[in-house]
């Protein structure tokens, strides 16, 4: 009876130990049981992609760049291929809009082919250098002020905290319920920012290119003030 009970009781650690052997790997290997992978950590990394055609009827591919380093990263270039039927068809390249990123920090992009074409498909890639973070203590305060069908108008203030003026641009991204990034917009205020003090701002995302327009899909929006040298 004794021998019977050991081999009971080891076969159950075994099946435990399986059980969590695999619960382990899985782990390792997705980042997490269920849900979207994270983005690397100590990588930076290309998020939230989407295509559409803007109002010339360019192909375009928005997104943002995550910096998972732990220092910040600039003159990021983003170079977008485009196919069709598994050909390239061309190439273009942009820039994010809002550098340098900190770490732990996205900045959108918005690359648009140089002319109307029938594009079915695209890649990105990427390359970023280190850079010196920014001096500048900017901050924003907005929020959603009018939405429509076909628009978004985001309306707020930039606040210089720092103790030099600043000229200021504003870049706001926009969601869809996803998180990908469906558009980005950018406005600078008519004057500079004085320290301790706040200017307005308004940007508008309009897509009257797409039928149906993009605002439809609008779900958040992230906004970011970048000091202007």
């Amino acid at each position: 009876m004794a021998d019977a009970k050991a081999v009971l009781i080891g076969a159950v650690l075994a099946a435990g130990l399986t059980y969590g052997g695999l619960v382990g790997v899985e782990l390792l290997v997705t980042g997490e049981l269920d849900g979207p992978a994270a983005p690397l950590a100590g990588e930076t990394t290309v998020e939230g992609t989407t295509y559409h055609l803007d109002r010339l009827g360019r192909p375009t591919v928005v997104g943002e760049v995550y910096n998972g380093r732990s220092h910040p990263v600039g003159n990021a270039t983003v170079t977008v291929t485009y196919y069709r039927d598994g050909e390239v068809v061309g190439e273009a390249v942009g820039g994010v809009l809002g550098e340098p990123i900190a770490p732990g920090e996205s900045a959108p992009f918005d690359v648009h082919y140089g002319e109307s074409g029938d594009v079915d498909d695209y890649n990105v890639s990427l390359t970023t250098e280190r850079a010196t973070a920014s001096a500048a203590d900017l901050a924003v305060d907005a929020a959603v002020v009018d939405r429509s069908q076909s628009r978004v108008v985001v309306s707020g203030t930039v606040e210089n905290r720092g103790s030099d003026p600043q000229a200021a641009d504003v870049v706001v991204a926009f969601y869809d319920d996803e998180g990908n990034v469906i558009g980005v917009r950018t406005t600078r205020p008519n004057r500079e920012v004085p320290p301790g003090e706040s200017v307005p701002f308004t940007v508008t995302f309009q897509t009257t290119g797409d039928v149906p327009s993009l605002a439809q899909e609008f779900d958040d929006f992230e906004a970011r003030a970048v000091a202007v040298s």
